[in-house]
């Protein structure tokens, strides 16, 4: 989204909760020095924080979602934000460490999986304290922090409203990259589904190993899965969901009767039906960027990954006026079971995990 505010519902932890989301990313001022201001390290107070980024909102996903609560998260703990969207991945290293340079920064969000190398460097060059993603090893107290995903939790919530969902009895999942997120998702997705019908069919279809914002792929494999007769669609993609969605719409549109559930983001405004957008798997980072602002504030940085799940609220479903009744009561009551340790929903962090996780 664009500069509109738009207030989405999501179910989580047992109950609707009304979120106000997809605040537009805002860009930082020149190189002012604020008075009063330090930077480079725990303990430090700082008025600004920044976010770098490999694309744009315009994903409807990870960059989106990424971009909006870095920005929630700055107003609701009074900094100003610098965003740097669409770097891509052929030197983040140097963006990386220009927005940690710049005058009041004390704090920088490294936001991809595969800037995690360039933020600690960045980070040692410049004693400014970064967040990156995945990798638990990557995590140096006070200096490099690192968020983690429970994905299986909120995978296995979609997979009860495909499953409750579906008259073909058939599901399909697209999948846009190698990435250890979507195989967790997708790992969790079929845990929920098969809980409801062990029974069900799920075919998965890939683009590539980094198709992430590839749009005609996402399209095509789409057109796939909808040929197999799969009327529930999971994507995981990035850009990739514009057209993953372009297919849906084009399935609707000839009659067939398929719903979509996306990840990450808010895809609403992509679709030509209302009936078509069953819900989304939504991801949130304000919580964790506000609490790692706090923590370095306090000194207390890093000091272990910073996970989201469904009990903290990093992971939730979204609310639509396609999930019926029935939907909502099974999703509350696995929320609760998740929550509580009688659901254990294994995490698949690669393909051939998943593939295991398919197969039985």
């Amino acid at each position: 989204m664009h500069s509109s505010i738009l207030k989405r519902t999501v179910l989580a932890a047992g109950s609707t909760l009304a979120v106000v989301a997809l605040l537009a990313a805002c860009s930082g001022r020149g190189n002012d020095t604020s008075a009063g201001s330090t930077t480079g390290s725990t303990g430090a107070s700082f008025s600004r924080m920044a976010i770098v980024t490999p694309a744009t909102e315009a994903d409807h996903g990870w960059n989106q979602v990424g971009l909006k609560d870095a920005q929630e998260a700055a107003d609701n703990l009074g900094l100003k934000l610098d965003s740097y969207p669409n770097v891509g991945y052929d030197n983040p290293e140097t963006n990386i460490e220009q927005a940690a340079k710049k005058s009041g920064v004390g704090f920088v969000i490294a936001h991809a999986s595969g800037f995690g190398d360039a933020a600690a460097k960045a980070q040692a060059n410049t004693g400014v304290p970064v967040l990156v993603t995945d990798y638990p090893s990557k995590q140096v107290p006070g200096k490099v922090g690192v968020i983690t995903f429970s994905a299986e939790q909120v995978g296995y919530l979609a997979g009860i409203a495909a499953a409750k969902t579906t008259q073909s009895k058939k599901l399909g999942v697209a999948i846009s990259a190698d990435d250890v997120n979507w195989y967790s998702m997708s790992g969790g997705f079929a845990q929920g589904a098969r809980s409801i019908d062990p029974a069900i069919q799920i075919d998965v279809a890939y683009i590539s190993a980094a198709g992430y914002d590839d749009s005609k792929g996402g399209k095509s494999i789409v057109q796939q899965l909808i040929a197999k007769g799969d009327d529930v669609i999971f994507g995981m993609g990035d850009g990739a969901t514009v057209g993953y969605v372009a297919a849906v719409n084009d399935a609707n549109a000839s009659g067939n009767k398929v719903k979509y559930i996306a990840d990450i983001g808010d895809v609403s405004d992509l679709f030509t039906s209302k009936d078509a957008l069953l819900t989304s798997a939504l991801w949130s980072f304000t919580g964790t960027y506000e609490q790692a602002v706090k923590d370095i504030k306090a000194g207390t940085y890093a000091k272990k990954p910073y996970n989201l799940d469904l009990a903290n609220g990093g992971m939730l479903l979204q609310d639509t006026p396609n999930l019926t009744s029935d939907i909502k009561s099974a999703v509350k009551d696995a929320t609760t079971k998740i929550n509580s340790g009688a659901i254990k929903v294994d995490q698949a962090q690669t393909k051939d995990q998943l593939d295991k996780i398919l197969a039985k």
